[in-house]
């Protein structure tokens, strides 16, 4: 399967449910990343929590678009035995929420070592926690994602925790632009991490410059070498754009940027097929050119 194009709805904070849908149908995604922030939330018009989950996957299966990934601000670090039960259980009411929506995935993290921590034991702490929720996740068929902020931006981490974990519902959310910023390049992350990225998300900034979002293929965070590597291990998820809005304001609009983006994805989607096409059409004619010749059969006498 080709890979998917996706967006964050943190690029269209003030959009409703029901143009969210219509936009990406128009703009040419397949689906959208939808963020909550949570019932009491009144920051996100598209927020799904605010809304009838059947009437969310209604809108978007008439315009043709999935609601891929329920993505949640929700932690599973604290150190606090109180904060870290008040979080599964909305992890609990997430994975519901997203079988409601039809989402395949349900975003969390797992972000932050307070100082005189231990980041092993951190990492252990939060596989301990995760493994019971993975078992409701495999029966209600949603995966949980962590996505790499905070603490752990690196590709290191997560693959001894997911490796922790042995499940099949837990993956990563990998947001390339955060392991940039932290100096880890796309040739590190995606061949360890491989078919533990789940969904992949995408940003560009010029890294080390604090010079903010930029539009994709301006910054120097290397997404068609993410693409690239990400073919190479044979990914065939969403890649989800996202564009801060929802906590930058300044930022171009989502009617702007989001057009925009699609057709620089698509752009270096196409150049890559069409570039591993013929290389592998040159590969196989020199395979055959260069294939040993059978020998003549010996002539009896």
């Amino acid at each position: 399967m080709p890979i998917k194009l996706a967006f964050s709805t943190v690029a269209c904070p003030e959009w409703t449910l029901e143009k969210v849908a219509q936009q990406a149908q128009a703009m040419g995604y397949h689906g959208v990343e939808l963020r909550t922030l949570g019932p009491g939330s009144a920051n996100l018009a598209c927020d799904p929590a605010l809304s009838d989950p059947s009437k969310t996957r209604h809108a978007f299966s008439a315009h043709g678009v999935e609601p891929v990934c329920l993505s949640t601000s929700l932690l599973l670090h604290h150190r606090d035995d109180s904060a870290a039960r008040e979080a599964i259980q909305q992890v609990r009411a997430s994975l519901d929420l997203a079988v409601g929506i039809g989402c395949a995935f349900v975003r969390v993290f797992g972000s932050e070592v307070a100082p005189g921590e231990n980041r092993q034991a951190v990492l252990q702490r939060i596989a301990d926690r995760v493994g019971p929720l993975a078992d409701q996740a495999a029966e209600l068929g949603v995966q949980i994602l962590f996505e790499n902020t905070g603490s752990f931006t690196k590709a290191k981490d997560w693959w001894h925790l997911i490796n922790a974990v042995n499940h099949p519902m837990i993956g990563v959310c990998w947001n390339v632009a955060n392991a940039a910023a932290s100096g880890e390049p796309s040739s590190v992350s995606v061949p360890m991490l491989n078919t533990r990225i789940r969904l992949a998300k995408v940003k560009d900034t010029r890294v080390g410059e604090g010079s903010g979002f930029v539009p994709l293929g301006e910054g120097t965070v290397g997404l068609e070498a993410f693409i690239q590597r990400l073919m190479g291990v044979g990914y065939s998820g969403y890649l989800s754009v996202e564009w801060d809005r929802l906590w930058l304001p300044a930022l171009a609009p989502a009617e702007q940027y989001l057009p925009q983006a699609q057709q620089k994805l698509k752009g270096w989607l196409d150049a890559i097929t069409e570039a591993v096409t013929k290389g592998q059409a040159a590969a196989a004619k020199y395979a055959a050119k260069n294939a040993p010749k059978p020998r003549a059969a010996l002539k009896a006498g």
